[in-house]
């Protein structure tokens, strides 16, 4: 059985868009969804945190810098044998869209130090941020982008249901 991280914000969490916090049922959520599609063979672990960033310590919120958390975590799950990273989101309103890609390429480093193979998925543009060409410059794995998904009022920054499904479908072709 091979166990696969995933590691991310309120995306990979479930935030429903344009609610106030509510939350997708387990079986909509990509990393479940992805769990179906992989079957027995693989261990699915959900890791997702809203208003996670990958490296930076949120000056509104304890707790939800990535870093600190991420070994500690490969650590209870081992052995990892893959870690999809799923953020950025949160980052670009604290630094520039460059430097999102140098943090997420960080937490890819501390992923394989654990022994384990990172996959990245980078944020569809949303809100005049596009960080696919600056993730696929500076990080050094594998990178997919996240599914267009449509606003839902007024929330450029969450998937919805059917984003959910094709994010899972993406990393499972991936993986497979």
């Amino acid at each position: 059985m091979r166990t696969l991280v995933c590691f991310g914000d309120s995306n990979t969490w479930g935030y429903v868009p344009g609610s106030n916090g509510e939350r997708f049922p387990r079986e909509v959520r990509w990393p479940n969804r992805l769990q179906a599609l992989l079957g027995d063979e693989w261990e699915v672990i959900a890791e997702g945190l809203n208003g996670r960033t990958a490296t930076i310590d949120r000056p509104d919120s304890e707790g939800r810098n990535g870093l600190p958390y991420l070994p500690p975590c490969l650590l209870s799950h081992a052995p990892v044998d893959d870690v999809v990273i799923f953020l950025g989101t949160n980052d670009v309103n604290f630094i520039d869209d460059e430097r999102v890609a140098r943090c997420v390429g960080r937490l890819v480093e501390i992923v394989r130090s654990c022994g384990a193979d990172p996959l990245v998925v980078c944020p569809a543009p949303f809100d005049g941020h596009e960080l696919l060409a600056s993730f696929r410059a500076e990080i050094d794995c594998p990178v997919l982008e996240a599914p267009a998904y449509p606003v839902v009022d007024d929330d450029v920054e969450h998937l919805d249901a059917s984003g959910h499904e094709a994010l899972a479908q993406a990393v499972a072709q991936h993986l497979q």
